[in-house]
């Protein structure tokens, strides 16, 4: 056996005793000068990063599968690479990148902020809530962030949406004019219906500057840089300490053909973290070199006791529920053996 490739070193937090940096990561190039400006004139002092992956946003998906999963891990390595840069909290500027922000919100030690949290918080002090799109996985994210917020919060909204997809065609063609001007009529069309209307995506915002409405307008980057600026230097709790080891699972899988390559990275980047959250340890992992599909790892309980209810913790966390049926995706056969300590016995 060897040993699978560890955690990466950015996954504990920002190095100390540094000043405080915010990074952003982009799948809009156009979206770094924007957030630039914000910060600069918001958050004075403060150094900013900018990280740009076009090719992220075309594989985005809110929905569980190996598409999600490689979502999560590519940005998580973005996240890292701002963490081993000193980051001290970490912006996520695209909306549809919105489920896969929270999975990486959940194992990291700093903030990692969704673009459009802040704006659904505001969002859902109104009951009618409408909220416009240009490109479906926006919408369908935009819509669920409000939804789950007005839950979180003990309020009922109803939310009504549209989407505007020729504006981010115009966008895209470089015409910016044309795109805000999509944006504005499809702005006068819902606000009659709604109390509060959400522009969902970050790229959206200048097409608020021009208008008129009888109902207040959002938008995302201002109000998230914000909450950014409160979040500096605030790392997050962290996992929980384990109090114990008493009893442990050796895990034997055999991964499916072809997928390993993609497990090792998601394992090690979202899973590990995930079972930390609840005091679940995984203090090791191996491959085998003389089989390609064997993976074998260990996780450390509390007691024999708590097996159960440390599992339907793990199970039943957001971020764990967002990614669905992993073992499904992945493990084509597995092994469980429980093990106990076995402390020496003198003669």
């Amino acid at each position: 056996m060897t040993a699978a490739v560890p955690p990466p070193p950015g996954a504990a937090g920002p190095g100390s005793g540094s000043p405080p940096r915010l990074a952003f990561v982009h799948t809009v190039p156009a979206l770094a000068p924007v957030f630039e400006d914000l910060a600069a004139s918001s958050l004075p002092g403060v150094a900013t990063r900018h990280l740009v992956d076009e090719d992220l946003l075309s594989t985005a998906t809110a929905v569980p599968g190996l598409d999600f999963d490689r979502t999560v891990t590519r940005l998580q390595h973005h996240v890292d690479t701002a963490l081993d840069e000193g980051a001290s909290a970490v912006v996520v500027t695209c909306s549809t990148m919105g489920p896969a922000t929270d999975v990486v919100a959940a194992t990291r030690d700093v903030p990692v902020i969704r673009i459009d949290r802040p704006m659904a918080r505001q969002a859902v002090r109104h009951r009618r809530v409408g909220v416009i799109a240009t490109l479906e996985s926006n919408r369908a994210a935009s819509r669920a962030v409000i939804e789950d917020t007005a839950t979180a919060e003990g309020r009922t909204v109803q939310v009504e949406d549209r989407l505007c997809a020729d504006a981010f065609d115009l966008l895209r063609a470089g015409d910016q004019a044309g795109h805000d001007q999509a944006i504005r009529e499809a702005a006068a069309t819902l606000a009659p219906s709604v109390d509060v209307l959400v522009l969902a995506q970050a790229s959206m915002a200048g097409a608020a500057i021009e208008l008129d409405l009888d109902v207040p307008v959002l938008t995302s980057p201002a109000a998230t840089v914000a909450e950014a600026g409160t979040a500096l230097g605030q790392p997050r709790a962290g996992a929980r300490p384990p109090r114990g080891t008493a009893v442990s699972q050796l895990r034997i899988y055999r991964i499916r053909p072809g997928l390993m390559d993609a497990w090792l990275p998601f394992f090690h980047r979202t899973l590990v973290p995930l079972h930390h959250l609840v005091g679940i340890t995984v203090p090791a992992a191996w491959t085998n070199p003389h089989d390609a599909e064997e993976f074998v790892w260990i996780r450390q309980f509390e007691s024999l006791d708590t097996v159960t209810a440390q599992e339907e913790e793990f199970f039943s966390t957001p971020a764990r529920v967002a990614l669905g049926d992993v073992r499904g995706r992945y493990v084509a056969s597995h092994e469980v053996r429980l093990l106990h300590p076995s402390p020496p016995t003198i003669p």
